[in-house]
């Protein structure tokens, strides 16, 4: 019987993703922002270690900051998480909260839908938040991943959680000086 999985916030929650490019890039976007897993449903794009499958993810996953986010696949992952997550669906309705407006919960599990559709019924009805990017046109998977998270982590650094840091002292890896920070 193998252990029960614990959710980790933030979260990042891709219903049945198509590319495996765009997993990659999310959790990518993951270790860039500080989101601790990444975990996907589907059959279309599988976990590297799923056994008898010689997969990989694109490039990614040969980032160094890719050891900080745990990559799950996980069907029912709302169960994973504990009563107090907030789950927000990333995803255009009439009553989606606007992203420039919205305040995020800290014990957040973003939801998004996947590339060639929305989030089905038994998803929407498990989450208790809803926004939009105001764009004007769609964005690939990954980008809206790398923008809410972003947002995320401005809202943090206005609220005084990165006050005074520079560049650089934000920066986990050595990427050498970054001049005027």
């Amino acid at each position: 019987m193998k252990p029960r999985l614990k959710g980790v916030t933030p979260a990042i929650a891709l219903v049945n993703p198509k590319y495996p490019h765009n997993v990659g890039a999310v959790v990518r976007a993951a270790s860039c922002w500080g989101a601790s897993q990444v975990i996907w449903t589907g059959h279309r794009v599988p976990h590297p270690t799923d056994s008898g499958i010689d997969f990989r993810l694109p490039r990614e996953e040969r980032m160094r900051g890719y050891r900080d986010v745990e990559m799950v696949k996980e069907e029912y992952f709302f169960d994973i998480f504990d009563k107090d997550v907030v789950p927000v669906a990333v995803e255009v309705r009439p009553q989606s909260e606007n992203l420039m407006d919205f305040v995020h919960p800290e014990k957040a599990l973003y939801v998004f839908g996947p590339e060639d559709g929305g989030l089905q019924r038994v998803h929407l009805q498990l989450c208790h938040r809803f926004i939009t990017i105001p764009t004007a046109h769609c964005l690939n998977l990954s980008a809206a991943v790398n923008i809410v998270l972003f947002h995320r982590m401005q809202q943090l650094y206005n609220e005084g959680h990165y006050a005074g840091l520079t560049a650089n002292e934000m920066l986990v890896e050595n990427r050498g000086l970054i001049a005027n920070c």
